[in-house]
């Protein structure tokens, strides 16, 4: 399997980023903070969200990754989370903005049944992409990684690469939120709602445009800035390759203690892990070094918009639900992504290996006799699901950790592990039950609309521009 790698891109992207956060301008629109009423609506702020004092909330550390999910990927993500722990005792978790080219469905539900989040990154790693993009990418993971739809709501556009049009077809899709704008210090908010507009990033100008959707969350990624000068520079991803590795340590410290002794803003790691190459060591010294604190929490995205609409003290943080770590207890050895006998092996035996001209994959829910597309995310199986001996994939009415594919059952039996997905019927499609990413609301999808397609590929901008004539992707 290719790795997911896209060096020359990446680093136009991740530079053209930098320039533009050095000029960053405000023109956000003004959000009325008495018509803004929490949690429905929550306003850009630099400070914590009901007013709260700095000193008493938690200073959350967000870990993300990009791209792919796959054997060379997954490896590098773990080395720099087993060792660290929540106050809680609780092993990190992480975010990772996964495509469905390149990866492989049973490490992605294998990251997601380890409690860590999936987001949504296109299928084949698009900017300014099209609907059929970002919803076939959660069909083809939900079909073949089980993972819910409810559970995959968050954003983050390839290259950064977006338009007013993305955030349009995240609103109609009803996602919880977007993570694709950088901030600089002085509008580096903490998670706000797009009730009344984008307030950050707005170099291109699109804090001009008539961005506003209530309830759609955007997350910033705050960028590192490499001094206290300023002329100083932003950067975002992977900073191990941009900052001199003389200082690259010392920098990351300064930044992290600014937001630590500052408003305690989310700090943020965002990486592709085929860059991270040999700053294992520094990231994990940097994450020992935040975790010396008793009240840095490292959390994904969602666990983040959790708390920012319950926000609570750093001293309740262990009392939250969502910050707990139990896996299920099945009892048995399933394909379900954990490794449910303790025997160090997680599904051992029982994956099956769908092979194509791109490269083999694993899956726990029947092999298609296609490698997913955006024309066709969901391939008919070679072993339709019903007779004896076939994948079932996972039902909406059953939670995939304790859905057992192979003998269509569901090993929940108390009310402890139920659970139902979020359904929708899509417009102009044949397929009446696909479900998709859901906020809490009915969803109503429109990634078969020809008009809203064709306008995603509008509005590129200057990174998208530059980008697309540096490099290819892979």
């Amino acid at each position: 399997m290719r790795s997911s790698g896209f060096s020359l891109t990446a680093a136009a992207a991740s530079a053209l980023l930098c320039l533009g956060l050095a000029s960053t301008t405000a023109e956000a629109a003004t959000c009325d903070p008495a018509a803004c009423v929490h949690p429905a609506c929550v306003c850009p702020s630099l400070t914590p969200p009901k007013n709260m004092d700095p000193k008493t909330v938690p200073q959350f550390f967000t870990l993300t990754f990009d791209d792919a999910i796959q054997a060379q990927t997954v490896p590098v993500a773990e080395s720099l989370m087993k060792s660290h722990t929540n106050p809680n005792g609780c092993p990190i978790k992480a975010t990772w903005f996964a495509q469905t080219i390149y990866s492989d469905y049973s490490l992605i539900q294998q990251w997601y049944a380890n409690g860590n989040e999936v987001a949504d990154h296109t299928m084949n790693h698009i900017g300014t992409p099209p609907a059929e993009e970002i919803i076939g990418n959660l069909k083809a993971i939900n079909a073949f990684s089980g993972i819910p739809f409810a559970k995959m709501n968050g954003f983050r556009a390839p290259f950064f690469n977006y338009s007013e049009v993305t955030f349009e077809i995240l609103g109609q899709e009803k996602f919880l939120y977007d993570s694709s704008t950088g901030a600089t210090p002085s509008n580096a908010y903490w998670p706000y709602t797009l009730d009344y507009g984008l307030a950050n990033d707005c170099w291109t100008g699109i804090c001009n445009k008539d961005i506003k959707i209530p309830g759609l969350w955007e997350v910033p990624m705050h960028a590192i800035m490499d001094s206290d000068l300023l002329d100083a520079t932003a950067h975002s991803m992977d900073v191990q390759l941009e900052i001199s590795s003389s200082i690259v340590a010392d920098v990351l410290r300064k930044n992290f203690d600014r937001h630590y002794t500052g408003n305690r803003a989310p700090f943020g790691i965002f990486l592709h892990p085929v860059h991270v190459g040999n700053a294992t060591q520094l990231y994990n010294d940097l994450f020992s070094y935040a975790r010396s604190f008793p009240d840095v929490w490292f959390v994904t995205n969602q666990q983040l918009l959790e708390w920012m609409k319950n926000p609570v003290p750093a001293s309740q943080m262990a009392d939250q639900p969502y910050m707990k770590c139990t896996l299920p207890a099945v009892g048995k050895e399933i394909c379900n992504g954990l490794d449910d006998t303790n025997s160090g092996t997680v599904d051992k035996g029982v994956l099956e290996t769908c092979n194509f001209v791109a490269g083999p994959w694993s899956t726990c829910y029947g092999c298609p006799k296609a490698s997913p597309t955006v024309e066709d995310p969901v391939p008919e199986r070679v072993v339709p699901a019903g007779p004896t001996g076939a994948r079932t994939p996972v039902p909406s009415t059953c939670a995939m950790e304790w859905w057992d594919p192979i003998t269509a059952q569901c090993l929940c039996s108390t009310s402890n592990c139920t659970f139902t997905d979020t359904a929708l019927t899509t417009s102009n499609t044949t397929n009446s039950s696909i479900s998709g990413p859901s906020n809490g609301n009915t969803i109503h999808s429109s990634a078969s609309n020809n008009k809203i397609s064709k306008a995603a590929w509008t509005g590129f901008g200057l990174i998208a521009a530059v980008a697309a004539g540096l490099a290819q992707m892979l």
